[in-house]
């Protein structure tokens, strides 16, 4: 849940730069804890081409 109008603007611009580069998940639920995690990115393993 965004609490201010820029959070989900900011979450939004997140998304779209980091998708190309792996996972991404926006308002992803912490199961053991009563909590939110905002952006959650997992990097794509690539070759060493990428990372030049």
């Amino acid at each position: 849940m965004t609490r201010q109008p820029h959070d989900q603007l900011a979450k939004e611009y997140l998304e779209e730069l980091l998708a190309p580069l792996g996972n991404v998940t926006i308002s992803k639920d912490v199961e053991s804890e009563l909590q939110e995690i905002d952006v959650w990115f997992v990097p794509t393993t690539s070759s060493s081409e990428n990372s030049e």
